[in-house]
This record gives structure tokens, C-alpha cells and sequence, in this order.
């Protein structure tokens, strides 16, 4: 029912006809009709499949434990215990603790989210009763040790195992002297004690190379995503940023690098050592070689006196041993013997990085090699992909901006000749009074300049700054009606109007195309300019007494009775809304702005 309603509200408020709403209302209580506890079911199971679904699993595994260890010990398997009911108690209590944590999500993510931090303490401490307790019965403590190690959520960590595992060694330890304070316990033989710590040691021997395993990974996923980090920022080929972290991920001080771009004939060099880059000096003839090591173009490791590479076969038998001769790298006297290769392959660049000195061989450095190939390849092909973004994004720039105020000039000039051809036109007109008219039309081609180099400065203003919209309107209305000879005025807040210069640019040329379109095509003699800031909106209305040259024509579906293209575009631009329409004497204009949003100017159309 509330996805209903909310759906209902979200159709109202985007302007569905109350019809169609009133339909579509309907239609969505039909569709929750049929087996609605079925739907919430499927919901309920889907949601958040990954942790939930391993928490589910941890509580069941916690109720089984439970169920089997109470079975074992109402049978003859624990007869030889002294004291089976108190350890019988604790199973009972752990047991209905599990159940509850099974169920607690169902009835409330609160109770849920505590009965976690419960649950992890009670692994613990079934944990140590049943290896106190039954130190004699592998098959109810080995279950428990290995859950408590391996599957409680909380110990993720590879230092929670090895604390869980002190923990553990240590009451096996101290099995016998706590017998002596607690008699119920009994003395168990050197042989049990034994067995005990052995199992429990294999166990978090098991668990922890598994732990660190995942560790490692995460660890290679960090170091990942930084080197991507860094393409997202450079504003030249990261490849020094790429060498140091290839330097202290592998604990190599020197390095070569080669490449050749797309179209270039010639592939560059360069040499890696103690943390500085420089341009190597290599014979082509040698660069072409170490372009292609190896036929396959897989990575590999490479030890110089026997020949022989650890190779990256791809295949289904991993790794393989293969003789390939890298007599021609340009190798410093003293520099170490292993040699690990890493193929640079992106769209446009294909290469490879040398490092030089590798610690060892083996297939685990093979496939840290190979993870570290292929990050360093998405991290070039990322910093050419937002080369090339803000490349055409400049190029639009520039693009947007000549397109400006080129349409400033051509507004400039066209309210120009319309005054001079009417002082042309005018052949009795003072000498005085033309002097004047024309020292008028100067002043004018003055401001516009300014006006110009304005728009250049507010352009060119850093990410976040403010500037007052309403100064620039009154300055631009001025102009106009200097400019078109007519009565243009601005009404608008005391209060300044800050908004962001891409907005200020925008809205500046929107009132400007505004203006000259109601002169030009609807003979305007007067536009009255109202702009106001409502939260994080910007209202702006023109107001005109021309003729209705904006007819009432549906455009996209948030610009309504705006045929002009310039106006529909910078309006999109903005992300604004707008509807013109006839009023009684003339032609009302209404635009809304949000300001929170990003301009995003696209390409003007050629």
C-alpha cells in the first residue's frame, strides 16, 4: 500500500493529467493485489542477498551445533563426563539465544543489529565451555572451534583468528590446573591436552592462511584502486606515479618503461631508479625488442642466468616454464638478476614495464605481476579516456563561448543599424542632436566591449564562486535599452542573487536573446525584466508589449510556447522550465532555474 501511494504522489507531481493519475492509481492497486505474501516473501529473501543471507547461514549453523551437541550428550558418548547437566544448561541457553538471532531481523533490524554483538561473545564462550568440558569428545568441540575461527562475521580479520586462537591454546593449556579449582571439570590425560591443541592449532593454521589470503587480495584491491585514483587526476601521463607504486608494491628500486603510442613510429624509454624518472637512452633496434619479449604477450618472471621465465600461460595448467632470452635489456652493472615483465595493452598504447631486481620467483608474485599488468593498463586507458573528455569538453568550451559572444556582436550590431538608419532616415535632425546620437551609439559599442571582457573574467572563475546575478542584469538592461532605443527595466529582490558564473553567463545571454527577439520579431517598445530567488530556485519573467511572436506551441515537455531554438537550448542547459504565453497587451516570458544543478552546455549545432 505505501509503494502505491508513493507511486500515486510521484505521478501527481510530475503533471500527469488527475485522470490518468486517478487510472494509473488504480492499475498499481490492481497489480499489488494478486499473492501479496508471496511478493513480500521474495522481497524479504532478496534484500541485501550477500550479508544477509551469510548471517542466516552463521545462525543456522549455530542452532545445528547446538541441536547436536544436546543429542550427544544425552547419549553414551558423554557417560565418562562428571558434570553433563551444567554444560547441558549452557547449550539449552545458547540454543535459544540462536534461535532469536535467526528470528531478531524479522522482527526488528534493532534487534537484530545488538543481537550480533551478543552472538559474538556466546561463540566464544560455548566455545571454551565445550573444549573445558568435553576435552575428550572431538566430534562436539572441533565443530565449535572451527565456526568460532572460521565463520563468526565479527573475526574477518586474520589478527581476530590469531587472538580467538592465544584464547583457545591457552584454556587447553591451563586445562588441568583449572580442574584443580573447579573439581567438575576433571583431569584429562597429556594425551588428550595434546590431541586438543593439535586439532585446534591445524584448525587456525587452516583458517588463517585462508584469512590471509583474503587479506593479500584486499590488499591488491587497494593498491588497485589507487593507481586508478591517480589517472583521474594527472594532466600528463601518470607513468611516474605508476613506477613509484609499482616500486613499493614490489619492493623494486629500478624499473624500465617502454611504449609506443597508436600512429607514432617512434617508442619511448624510460628508466625508473631510486625514486626519480628519466629518459632512457636506448638504440631503437633494442626498443623493438623489449616491445615484444615474448611472442605470446603475456607477462612473466625472468631469471638471467639460467634463462628461463615463469610464464603467464592462460591456460588450465597455470603457469609454465619457458626459455626466453632478455640478453638485449640495457641492464646496469650491479642491478639484480630477476626480471619481472608486465605488457602495457590499451587502446592506444602497447608496451611493457621491466622491474628490475623482483625478490622471487613463484607463482604467487606471477599473479601479483599479472593483477599489477592489468591495473596499470585500465589506469592509462582511464587517463586517456579523461584526456580525451576534457579535451572535446575544452573544445566546447571555447566552442560555447566564441558562439556568445559572436551572438552578442550580431545583437550589438543589429540594434546598432536600426539607430543609424533611423538617423540616416532622419535628414532634418539637428547637427547637434546627431553629434549626440552618435557619441550615444559610441558609448555604446564601449560598454558592449566591457560587457565582453566581463564575460570572459566570470567564464574563467574557479568552481564554487558566487557573484551577484542582479548587478548584472541591472547592467545588462541598461545596456539594451541603449542598445534597441527602448524602455527596458529590472525589477528584482534588495537582496543579491548569488549564483554560480556558469549560471550568471547563462541567464545574462537568455535574457539577452530574450530582449532582442521581442524587439526584432514582435516590435517590443517596451520589456520589463522581474528576477527573483525563491530557496534554491531562480525565477525569472519578461514582460512585453509587442506582438505574440512566441506562439503557443508544445516543445520539449518542460519548455512550452518557446520556438526559439537559442532560448530552448540554454534553457535545457539549465535544466529550467519555461512557458510563454499571450497576455492581454503583449507577451509574458516565465522561466524557473534550479540552482543546485550543474550546467552542462552541450555542442552548438553547426
Amino acid at each position: 500500500m505505501v509503494d502505491s501511494v508513493g507511486q500515486f504522489i510521484a505521478l501527481a507531481s510530475a503533471g500527469v493529467p488527475w485522470q490518468n493519475v486517478a487510472m494509473n492509481a488504480e492499475q498499481i492497486k490492481i497489480s499489488d493485489d494478486p499473492a501479496p505474501i508471496k511478493g513480500r516473501v521474495r522481497r524479504f529473501w532478496t534484500r541485501d542477498l550477500g550479508s544477509v543471507t551469510s548471517r542466516d547461514a552463521a545462525n543456522a549453523t549455530r542452532i545445528l551445533l547446538a541441536l547436536i551437541a544436546l543429542n550427544a550428550s544425552r547419549g553414551g558418548m558423554l557417560a565418562s563426563s562428571s558434570w553433563p547437566f551444567q554444560p547441558r544448561v549452557a547449550l539449552i541457553a545458547f540454543l535459544i539465544v540462536s534461535i532469536c538471532a535467526f528470528v531478531s531481523r524479522v522482527v526488528s533490524w534493532k534487534l537484530d543489529a545488538r543481537l550480533r554483538a551478543v552472538m559474538a561473545m556466546a561463540d566464544q564462550a560455548i566455545c571454551l565451555l565445550t573444549l573445558a568440558a568435553y576435552p575428550q569428545t572431538v566430534a562436539i568441540y572441533l565443530p565449535f572451534v572451527t565456526f568460532v575461527l572460521g565463520v563468526s562475521l565479527r573475526r574477518s580479520d586474520i589478527l581476530w583468528v590469531a587472538l580467538d586462537y592465544l584464547l583457545l591454546a591457552t584454556i587447553i593449556a591451563f586445562h588441568n590446573r583449572l580442574a584443580a579449582l573447579f573439581p567438575t571439570l576433571g583431569i584429562v590425560s597429556d594425551d588428550v591436552l595434546r590431541l586438543q591443541f593439535t586439532l585446534v592449532t591445524g584448525t587456525a593454521s587452516a583458517v588463517m592462511a585462508f584469512k590471509a589470503a583474503q587479506w593479500g587480495a584486499r590488499i591488491a584491491d587497494r593498491w588497485n584502486g589507487e593507481l586508478l585514483d591517480t589517472a583521474a587526476h594527472a594532466r600528463a601521463l601518470p607513468i611516474a606515479n605508476i613506477a613509484a607504486k609499482l616500486a613499493l608494491r614490489f619492493d623494486v628500486s629500478s624499473m624500465l618503461i617502454c611504449w609506443q603510442q597508436e600512429g607514432d613510429r617512434a617508442p619511448e624509454c624510460y628508466r625508473f631508479s631510486a625514486g626519480k624518472l628519466s629518459e632512457g637512452d636506448v638504440e631503437l633496434s633494442t626498443l623493438e625488442q623489449m616491445l615484444a619479449p615474448d611472442t605470446s604477450g603475456n607477462g612473466f618472471i625472468w631469471n638471467s642466468k639460467g634463462s628461463r621465465a615463469l610464464v603467464d600461460a592462460q591456460s588450465w595448467f597455470g603457469a609454465s616454464v619457458r626459455t626466453i632470452d632478455l640478453a638485449f635489456l640495457p641492464i646496469e652493472e650491479g642491478e639484480p638478476s630477476n626480471v619481472a615483465a608486465l605488457p602495457i595493452r590499451t587502446s592506444a598504447l602497447q608496451g611493457y614495464i621491466y622491474l628490475l631486481g623482483i625478490p622471487r620467483i613463484s607463482e604467487q608474485a606471477l599473479d601479483q605481476i599479472v593483477g599489477a599488468s592489468r591495473a596499470v593498463s585500465a589506469t592509462l586507458d582511464r587517463y586517456l579516456m579523461f584526456e580525451a573528455w576534457r579535451e572535446r569538453a575544452f573544445a566546447n568550451a571555447r566552442l560555447d563561448l566564441s558562439r556568445d559572444m559572436h551572438d552578442s556582436v550580431l545583437q550589438t550590431l543589429a540594434g546598432l543599424r536600426l539607430q543609424v538608419a533611423a538617423l540616416i532616415k532622419d535628414t532634418e535632425l539637428p547637427v547637434a542632436t546627431r553629434t549626440e546620437r552618435l557619441e550615444s551609439l559610441q558609448s555604446i559599442i564601449a560598454a558592449e566591449q566591457a560587457c565582453l571582457r566581463e564575460l570572459v573574467a566570470d567564464a574563467n572563475l574557479p568552481i564554487g564562486e558566487k557573484i551577484d546575478l542582479a548587478s548584472h542584469l541591472t547592467q545588462r538592461v541598461e545596456l539594451l535599452s541603449r542598445q534597441w532605443g527602448i524602455a527596458c527595466a529590472l525589477s528584482a529582490d534588495p537582496a543579491p542573487l548569488w549564483v554560480s558564473p556558469d549560471v550568471a553567463v547563462e541567464v545574462e545571454f537568455l535574457v539577452r536573446e530574450a530582449v532582442s527577439n521581442a524587439v526584432q520579431h514582435a516590435k517590443s517598445s517596451r520589456v520589463e525584466v522581474i528576477a527573483a530567488q525563491r530557496e534554491d530556485e531562480l525565477f525569472i519573467t519578461l514582460k512585453s508589449d509587442g506582438a505574440s511572436a512566441l506562439l503557443p506551441d508544445i516543445g520539449a515537455s518542460n519548455i512550452e510556447g518557446v520556438r526559439s531554438r537559442s532560448l530552448t537550448r540554454r534553457l535545457k542547459a539549465l535544466n529550467g522550465r519555461a512557458y510563454a504565453d499571450s497576455i492581454e497587451r503583449g507577451v509574458l516570458l516565465s522561466i524557473r532555474i534550479p540552482l543546485e544543478v550543474i550546467v552542462d552546455v552541450p555542442p552548438a549545432d553547426r
